[in-house]
């Protein structure tokens, strides 16, 4: 029965976005996406889709989807999925993150909505070392 299965929270991972360096530049070009295990135990299976979509100029985009699979991240890692150029940061980027931690499965939606990568919504991002956008 439904009531019986556990529910367990995704807590202590996260998906970050980080710009690159900036120079002379007003704002970032490309920002790198990573998935983060703030836990000290390793998780297995991590399966990651990415795909953005939204509105430009009125007309409906949609960026290719793409699925990424790591056998093994320990803990206190980090690894980066993909980088993001500039024509993507008008659309919703979606990440969709499943694992198994602790012998249980979990799986969990990340969204970085349109105007969401800015510098100015940054903060220090763990186990990366950097400053960027957190989403826990």
């Amino acid at each position: 029965m439904l009531k019986d299965i556990q529910q367990k929270k995704m807590v202590g991972f996260g998906v970050a976005m980080i710009p690159h360096e900036m120079g002379d530049k007003e704002s970032p070009a490309f920002w790198d996406c990573y998935f983060i295990n703030m836990k000290n135990e390793p998780i297995r299976d991590l399966l990651i889709t990415s795909k953005g979509y939204g509105f430009i100029r009125g007309e409906e985009r949609r960026s290719s989807t793409l699925r990424y699979f790591y056998p093994l991240l320990e803990g206190q890692m980090a690894v980066r999925i993909e980088t993001l150029g500039e024509e993507l940061f008008r659309l919703t980027n979606e990440f969709w993150v499943s694992f198994t931690c602790g012998g249980y499965m979990f799986d969990k939606r990340f969204l970085f909505v349109e105007g969401s990568l800015d510098t100015a919504h940054l903060t220090p991002v763990p186990v990366v070392g950097k400053r960027g956008v957190l989403i826990q």
